[in-house]
């Protein structure tokens, strides 16, 4: 992981020399796509929440492994079920408003299952929540904001950029979480511990949000971008 950060001036020299690159690393000159990429890396790490839920549920609830993984099923219909309504939002509202609210109902679900979640009932209920937040952050949102971020010969290789921060959050918070949990013997407080962290990383995101266009500066760089 360090050896890829010293590397990463390296990449993006041999990109901007390259005819046709592998990452548009032009496309990040706008302050947008900053941000939406950012966003995308905590995306990615907030994520990781659902990996360990039914470790989680093992420990807080005593169940077994194969009665704890599914109390993921929660999570995932609220998560499916909310998909279709985030489109619509996005919109009539845009991807600011959207994702600020999306993102302030994760933060509170991975807070109330990190501290509840030695309650059945209430462990069911938070990752509900969090299905719901998840919902309005992953996917849709951010691809919106590439669509009118990039020109249309390169809105292929937009999307590609927010799969590839998303991916890079996955696999640094995986790593970062276990090693949370790890460094307290893999116990509840190893894992409250963890889950308050990402709720951290989660507040992060939403004060990166609040510097997004509007919907009608939105609006108005797809118009451009697309003449």
């Amino acid at each position: 992981m360090v050896m890829a950060v010293f590397l990463l001036p390296v990449l993006v020299k041999v990109e901007l020399e390259e005819l046709d690159p592998v990452i548009q690393i032009d496309l990040y000159r706008s302050f947008e796509v900053k941000l939406a990429t950012s966003i995308a890396i905590g995306t990615g790490y907030c994520q990781t929440a659902i990996v360990f839920m039914p470790s989680l549920a093992v420990v807080a609830l005593s169940l077994t492994t194969s009665l704890a993984s599914l109390m993921v099923i929660p999570l995932v219909l609220a998560l499916g079920v909310s998909a279709p309504i985030i489109g619509r939002l996005l919109d009539k509202f845009g991807t600011k408003i959207v994702m600020l609210f999306g993102i302030f109902i994760l933060a509170v679900g991975l807070l109330c299952l990190s501290l509840s979640a030695t309650s059945f009932y209430l462990f069911i209920v938070s990752g509900v929540v969090v299905g719901l937040g998840l919902g309005a952050v992953l996917g849709s949102p951010l691809r919106y904001i590439m669509l009118g971020e990039s020109p249309p010969d390169k809105r292929a290789a937009g999307q590609a950029i927010i799969n590839f921060n998303a991916s890079a959050g996955q696999l640094v918070g995986g790593a970062l979480i276990g090693a949370v949990i790890g460094s307290q013997g893999g116990k509840l407080t190893g894992y409250q511990s963890a889950y308050i962290l990402i709720a951290f990383i989660a507040i992060v995101m939403m004060l990166l949000t609040l510097g997004l266009k509007n919907r009608a500066e939105q609006l108005e760089t797809m118009k451009n971008n697309s003449n």
